[in-house]
């Protein structure tokens, strides 16, 4: 166990910050000079690192945006839509200026990971990507947060409802129905030509066969969430989570009222809001 970091007068103390066998680069060295204990604390800068996740034998490609900090650092894992083009990439340089480390990933056949994409196997990616998060030395176990969008958002939900190493949710436009969302063949041939190992066919009955979200509704009564919406999505309008919010009353619902499906107009705004909501949530 460390301890948090003591507050010491700098004439008082000398710090080493060489390696040693016994001290990993993130774990730091105070020596007291006037009684010569060792004070142990963890300090981590402000970085981007590469990252490899293994999901199924198949290697995930991501991002960690790590906060500088003397102590573990709450902590958020993006989850982007399908097939992906907006990654929400912004959070992660916002939440990391505000001290949080941000994780975000590409599930398997998308974006250079690894693999063949299906819908349905996008939970044990996401079970992938939090195991090997918790295990990061600057990761504070206790204010992990899941922040996806669209099909996301539906995942976050999904993988909220069953882990409770999530102390909240943020759901941006979020699927709540797959078997209700219709698509043209032709989009669906877009987006099956910007993934690897699944046909447009595919994906259209990948998406019928996804459980509601009403399904894991239980799994999520009591937790902190916080869903935002666009009232002008082009995919999901207001009118469409109607159900889902008289499901799930304590559920924080927030509409902005000129956004389309990416908050392309209020991506500050958005950011700020969903800031300023972990702040009320004592996240």
């Amino acid at each position: 166990m460390f301890r948090e970091p003591a507050i010491l007068r700098k004439a008082d103390i000398e710090v080493s910050y060489h390696e040693t066998n016994s001290c990993p680069s993130n774990i730091w060295r105070r020596i007291d000079v006037a009684t010569g204990n060792d004070l142990l604390y963890m300090m981590f800068k402000a970085r981007v690192e590469g990252v490899i996740i293994l999901s199924n034998g198949n290697r995930l490609l991501g991002g960690f945006y790590g906060a500088a900090g003397e102590s573990r650092r709450p902590t958020a894992i993006l989850l982007h839509g399908s097939p992906g083009i907006e990654k929400d990439l912004d959070f992660a340089y916002s939440m990391r200026d505000s001290g949080w480390n941000v994780l975000y990933f590409h599930y398997r056949g998308c974006w250079g990971s690894e693999g063949n994409y299906s819908l349905d196997g996008l939970l044990d990616d996401v079970k992938q990507a939090t195991g090997w998060t918790v295990k990061q030395p600057s990761v504070d176990l206790e204010r992990l947060v899941l922040i996806g969008s669209s099909v996301g958002g539906y995942l976050t939900l999904r993988a909220g409802a069953s882990d409770r190493r999530f102390k909240a949710l943020v759901s941006m436009c979020p699927l709540i129905d797959p078997a209700k969302f219709s698509l043209p063949l032709e989009t669906w041939k877009e987006y099956a030509a910007m993934l690897h190992g699944v046909s447009a066919e595919e994906l259209r009955k990948q998406m019928q066969e996804l459980p509601s979200a009403l399904t894991f509704a239980d799994g999520l009564r009591g937790r902190k969430i916080l869903m935002v919406t666009a009232d002008e999505d082009a995919f999901f309008g207001p009118e469409y989570y109607q159900s889902f919010s008289k499901v799930m009353p304590h559920v924080k619902w927030c509409r902005f009222a000129s956004a389309d499906h990416s908050f392309s107009t209020c991506r500050k705004q958005l950011i700020e809001k969903v800031m300023s909501w972990l702040s009320e949530e004592r996240i």
